[in-house]
């Protein structure tokens, strides 16, 4: 029983620290005119990307250990969903929230967006595929993926801060995102074919 537990926990925290950033989403725009509130924000939704996959990493170590590796299978396809699926709507809140606030030129907006924008039609195909086909897929982020959220959140923190910097770093986060977006089907791909 305590294992059930344990097993239940692994899943359910990572899931809903990476869920808290829907309403983190929200939130940015109780007061989108003032800096300090939202970066507040993007911080906290920062420390719950990165602290849902430490706990992730956590828990596959421990059932390592405990020679029971399949433990966390079954839940982890769903759990790398719900992560993305999480992130997609903070980036677009927050992208909303600098078109409304610092008003810089669209392509920049579309370049920050990019990844997001790929991901859709990965997504849709995803849930279109039988539960046994999905379960292939894994969802996990990359290094790209990662440098990918790191170019965002950066690029996103200089843009609420009105600065220069912000432009280049919304084309880097396009050009990594892609990238990571070609690399997550990719994977995919090669996951259906087996």
């Amino acid at each position: 029983m305590a294992a059930t537990a344990d097993r239940s926990r692994d899943v359910l925290l990572p899931n809903l620290l990476s869920l808290a950033r829907v309403p983190l989403a929200g939130l940015l725009w109780v007061a989108p005119e003032e800096p300090l509130w939202t970066l507040s924000v993007v911080s906290v939704a920062g420390v719950t990307d990165v602290l849902d996959g430490w706990l992730v990493r956590r828990a596959r170590r421990r059932r390592h250990q405990a020679h029971d590796p399949g433990a966390l299978a079954a839940n982890a396809g769903r759990g790398a969903f719900i992560d993305g699926f999480a992130d997609k709507v903070f980036v677009v809140s927050a992208i909303f929230l600098l078109a409304r606030t610092i008003d810089p030129p669209i392509w920049s907006l579309v370049l920050l967006a990019l990844r997001e924008l790929l991901f859709i039609p990965l997504m849709v195909t995803y849930r279109l595929n039988p539960a046994e086909k999905r379960a292939r897929v894994d969802f996990s982020a990359g290094p790209l993926g990662k440098l990918a959220t790191l170019a965002q959140f950066a690029a996103l923190v200089l843009g609420l801060l009105g600065q220069s910097l912000f432009v280049p770093f919304a084309v880097l986060a396009g050009l990594v995102g892609a990238a990571a977006a070609l690399a997550y089907a990719t994977r995919a791909y090669e996951s259906q074919r087996v």
